[in-house]
């Protein structure tokens, strides 16, 4: 099989693989050793590039406590056949000098990570991408007012890190550009895919094409729309001749990316993203074709939870109300009124769950960590009246 293609990581002149793996969903897996399986079938095909988090936390259906970045540290230490750095990028809420310190050291003991400039996992050398996780409009401010950018610089100086970032979402614009201005961030991890391009070609400013400008690297995550893409897409296919090596090939035929994060679950998914991903790129004629196929879909998909989970990285219900669970039910049954089908099956999975949205007191805590900034409490309002009737 050939061998995946490499684009330069923006400044820090890394030569990346196109596909990168996203680490996020070792914590829905079932076992730990389905984990480190896909880790390491990643790490065969030849990809140098795997994006974790501090936050990607959670119990497995085994109720084992899972860390992503515990895993991904223990899979490229265990290995004695990396021929070159493995580039580990990873993301932390801390946008104040206490905060990033705290957030940061538990990231290396976490990964592993040890020494200066040269960094290592073991014997095997890595590179790390440091980054300020889903900044928005407050988090920014406080970035700013903290000095905090400032700090990372120094961790870079001093060879803590190798390289500063950020990862941000589709309502920040305003926030990407200033923080591309600054000219202190050497890599953005931004969404992206086909039926939401909106910072790229369908935003006001293409916030891709200004990175790229501005030597900034792209990792582009949701190139698939979401976690709540597999649950609804059966249904979506019946309207679009889109499918998910089309969703991948459309964010490859992109120039301004660097590496697109596929967050596959099992070998048999991440095989077929890596036999796109050395097939052809899209012509211009299909990547018309396919943008305006996903056009008769991407308006019932707005405003819909789409199972990210990062909402519950550092915030849990002073009520105790499972909201993630309930949105990702009342999304489906949203997509699916929209599109006229048959609703029934939803009713009967929230009823069968004993939901019980009415309890949220509608404190509003939860709507900052939405990354879609989705009024969470109306949300579950409307899906008690409308799911919740006998």
């Amino acid at each position: 099989m050939a061998e995946l293609r490499r684009r330069r990581l923006g400044r820090t002149e890394l030569q990346v693989t196109e596909l990168a793996f996203g680490a996020m969903n070792l914590r829905r897996l079932d076992t730990v050793e389905e984990a480190y399986t896909i880790l390491n079938y990643v790490l065969d095909q030849g990809v140098n590039l795997i994006d974790t988090a501090r936050g990607y936390s959670g119990e497995n259906r085994e109720g084992v406590l899972v860390e992503s970045e515990v895993l991904v540290g223990n899979a490229i230490r265990k290995r004695t056949d990396l021929a070159e750095p493995i580039v580990v990028v990873t993301k932390g809420h801390g946008y104040n000098h206490k905060e990033l310190d705290q957030e940061l050291e538990t990231s290396l003991k976490k990964l592993g990570i040890q020494g200066r400039g040269e960094l290592k996992i073991g014997s095997n050398s890595v590179k790390l991408v440091y980054l300020f996780h889903g900044i928005n409009e407050t988090r920014w401010a406080e970035m700013c007012a903290s000095k905090v950018i400032e700090k990372a610089q120094t961790l870079k100086a001093d060879g803590v890190i190798n390289f500063i970032g950020f990862s941000s979402h589709y309502a920040q614009g305003k926030e990407i550009k200033e923080a591309l201005d600054t000219g202190v961030f050497d890599v953005a991890e931004l969404p992206y895919n086909i039926f939401n391009p909106d910072l790229g070609e369908g935003g006001p400013i293409n916030l891709l094409k200004y990175a790229y400008e501005r030597e900034v690297g792209i990792i582009n995550m949701k190139a698939f729309g979401g976690n709540s893409m597999p649950a609804i897409f059966n249904t979506l296919r019946e309207y679009m001749s889109v499918d998910y090596p089309a969703m991948l090939r459309f964010c490859l035929s992109n120039p301004y990316i660097s590496a697109v994060d596929a967050g596959a679950k099992y070998p048999q998914e991440f095989r077929l993203d890596v036999e796109t991903a050395i097939g052809e790129r899209l012509a211009r004629k299909e990547r018309e074709r396919l943008t305006a196929e996903a056009g008769k879909v991407a308006p019932h998909m707005k405003n819909i939870c789409r199972e990210r989970m990062h909402c519950l990285e550092k915030f849990e219900c002073p009520n105790g109300v499972p909201f993630p669970e309930i949105l990702s039910v009342y999304s489906r049954y949203l997509v699916n009124e929209k599109l006229e089908r048959d609703t029934t099956q939803f009713r009967e999975l929230f009823r069968k769950r004993g939901f019980q949205a009415d309890e949220c007191i509608e404190c509003g805590k939860c709507v900052p960590w939405c990354e879609y900034e989705l009024n969470i409490p109306e949300m579950l309002k409307q899906a008690q009246q409308i799911l919740g009737q006998s």
